[in-house]
């Protein structure tokens, strides 16, 4: 289901999914913190058939995926679990401290629904505690904002890390899904040749990167200026924050460092 805002302008709302066996129902996230939302929500659970809801799993704390569990929760009695990196986040910036996450989720855990299961998958990068579901049964995976068909994908500096992030690519091609089924957007009907797709970019925007460094100190805006010249400038902070990140791996690595706003390589 598709339910909400868009998170910035001309960005699809978030995507939660229902998936439905013969023993257990389980939501995939649970989108933004809003009272008409959170109806609609609701409502399409309701109507979904099956058994009744039988846990909520959040794939990371962002509030267009994390917003609306505490509410579901209390509606539905289900438990909300999240991988113990992305806890603290969400028992406090999405439940304000008034309630606790009920259970971790690690790679390898799984979920028998009676037919068909789910399989969490730990792919972080966009956020430290970031996962992905998959169902085995049905060669899906629901990638959240780790893989999507419309864009790539925001990594914040301090939230995401753009060397696990890669990491995480890497594995979803190990994975092999015939689809897979993304935060924003419709889903993806050629994972393996979207993956090498966004491992290359990430490639190509390093290289520029260090190709820009090579002519000197630069600070972030400058190296926005010219690794994402004529961009507009609402999407500027956006376009800042991923130099940032991507500027935080090659420091990480020995190859940049950091002399106050400036940037050199190393």
């Amino acid at each position: 289901m598709t339910i909400g805002r868009e998170p910035f302008s001309g960005f699809p709302p978030p995507n939660a999914y229902v998936v439905v066996g013969n023993d257990a129902t389980m939501l995939i996230d649970a989108g933004w913190e809003n009272k008409t939302d959170h109806d609609a929500k609701v409502a399409f659970l309701a109507n979904a058939g099956g058994p009744p809801l039988t846990e909520i799993l959040l794939t990371h704390h962002h509030p267009d995926h994390a917003g609306g569990a505490l509410a579901l929760r209390q509606a539905t009695g289900a438990p909300v679990t999240a991988h113990p990196l992305d806890r603290e986040k969400i028992e406090s910036e999405r439940f304000g401290g008034k309630a606790t996450i009920d259970g971790d989720l690690n790679t390898g855990d799984t979920r028998d629904l009676g037919g068909l299961s789910l399989q969490v998958l730990f792919t972080p990068g966009h956020t430290s505690g970031c996962l992905s579901i998959y169902i085995p049964e049905r060669g899906v995976v629901m990638t959240t904002d780790t893989v999507m068909q419309i864009s790539t994908t925001a990594l914040r500096p301090r939230d995401g890390n753009l060397a696990d992030y890669v990491k995480s690519l890497e594995y979803l091609q190990t994975i092999n899904a015939k689809t897979m089924y993304p935060g924003h957007g419709g889903p993806i009907n050629n994972p393996g040749g979207r993956l090498k797709q966004l491992i290359e970019h990430r490639h190509q925007r390093e290289q520029e990167l260090r190709d820009a460094l090579a002519d000197g100190p630069q600070t972030v805006k400058g190296l926005r200026e010219r690794v994402y010249a004529g961009l507009p400038e609402v999407r500027h902070p956006l376009a800042e924050a991923q130099l940032t990140t991507g500027l935080l791996k090659l420091i990480d690595e020995g190859d940049v460092r950091e002399d106050g706003e400036r940037y050199s390589l190393a």
